[in-house]
């Protein structure tokens, strides 16, 4: 009989999560409800800071973009790690920002204070306001003293994406959202994330301003007015600026407060499974884990590796497919932005060069985590890492 197959992901749950969909359906409060409320108090906890809910880690970044660009009058610009998903720079543009992409650190792949600085340092009195935008990469903090740092020289406001981190700490202690120089932190809540409600984000900051803004945003602008004209008008409202409905629905809340209050649980299985790979990998040749050790307060959101795809004389087509004729579907986080069509148009006075991100990227894959996957699971995908770089009629003749 074949092995089943493996996911890259998997969402984790159980009858609470069941009772609470059960709860909010028969509440008949399916939007607008406790739920979301809730949901935030949770994570307000696990981010030590203020945390307003919209319907996806896209619409936060969105609404946080938009809020922060109406606030300045001439050119903006958000800079971001070329490794990194469309979400952001694609929001940026569509609000009429420019984007800029900077390297990253071999190490974790989070974005290298040196490419960032040569950056700013070349564009930074072109724009009113520059966004920076840490990504803390597969669940792993960026270094946010050297990032800080930057961006107080510059002028820059820092916004961290992390959407690989909720749960996580900076240092083992200081949880990720609550860093005292970040104009605020984003979260998606995905069903592959660490914690899961289907769709889902959050945008975290101690800025109540902006908090009051990013409310009002994400339920149109609406406004209630104090005067009624007449005994049976409708409750009457007033809409001062355009807005959107950016909110997350109860259901998905219900999931969400659920997930968050055991995220330190889910984090700590994740940490043992990515512990088990490190203890099985160390020392393959052709491989690394990125990081190259566990690191302490990771949310451990995924578990990438780089392959030495030249050594194994194999391509990364090649790599997929040797582990998908295993039954072990694996995921590549991501196709840089300088690849992508969407983003082509970025000139060379916003580029950096991109090192370290063109030398991994061919190798780089994200093997299985998830939380409920066992040992064996973890030993099967392992076995296979080994297999491929054992089983390389190139690699052996190098060796």
């Amino acid at each position: 009989m074949a092995e089943p197959e493996l996911p890259y992901a998997r969402p984790h749950w159980d009858a609470e999560e069941a009772a609470a969909l059960m709860t909010t359906l028969e509440s008949g409060f399916w939007t607008n409800g406790g739920q979301v409320l809730r949901f935030e108090e949770e994570l307000g906890r696990l981010t030590g800071a203020p945390t307003v809910t919209v319907s996806s880690g896209t619409s936060a970044v969105f609404a946080l973009l938009h809020a922060l660009g109406r606030s300045v009058s001439g050119p903006k610009l958000l800079v971001s790690p070329a490794l990194n998903f469309a979400a952001a720079p694609a929001s940026a543009k569509l609000l009429g920002w420019d984007v800029a992409l900077c390297d990253v650190i071999a190490d974790d792949l989070t974005v290298c204070p040196a490419s960032l600085a040569e950056l700013l340092d070349r564009v930074h009195l072109d724009y009113a306001r520059i966004v920076v935008l840490p990504v803390h990469y597969a669940g792993h903090s960026a270094d946010m003293a050297a990032l800080s740092a930057l961006c107080e020289r510059y002028g820059a406001d820092l916004v961290e994406d992390a959407c690989h981190a909720i749960g996580g700490t900076y240092d083992g202690t200081l949880p990720v959202g609550s860093w005292l120089t970040s104009v605020a932190a984003y979260f998606s809540f995905h069903p592959t994330k660490p914690v899961a409600a289907g769709e889902g984000g959050a945008v975290s900051t101690t800025d109540p301003a902006l908090l009051r803004e990013l409310r009002a945003l994400r339920n149109h602008n609406m406004s209630p007015v104090d005067a009624h004209t007449g005994d049976h008008d409708p409750w009457p409202y007033s809409i001062p600026a355009p807005g959107l409905n950016l909110r997350l629905s109860e259901f998905n809340a219900a999931v969400g407060a659920v997930q968050a209050g055991r995220a330190e649980e889910s984090r700590l299985e994740r940490a043992r499974l990515a512990a088990r790979y490190h203890e099985r990998l160390d020392g393959l040749p052709f491989v690394r884990a990125v990081p190259g050790q566990r690191r302490a307060g990771s949310a451990h959101h995924l578990f990438p590796v780089v392959f030495d795809v030249e050594g194994l004389g194999m391509s990364k087509k090649d790599l997929l497919d040797t582990f998908f004729s295993r039954r072990i579907r694996c995921q590549v986080h991501y196709t840089p932005l300088h690849r992508l069509p969407a983003f082509a148009d970025i000139g060379p006075r916003l580029t950096t060069s991109f090192t370290t991100v063109d030398t991994a990227f061919p190798g780089l894959v994200s093997l299985p985590l998830w939380r409920g996957m066992t040992d064996d699971d973890c030993d099967r995908v392992a076995d296979a890492v080994a297999g491929i770089v054992h089983g390389s009629t190139h690699a052996r003749g190098r060796a």
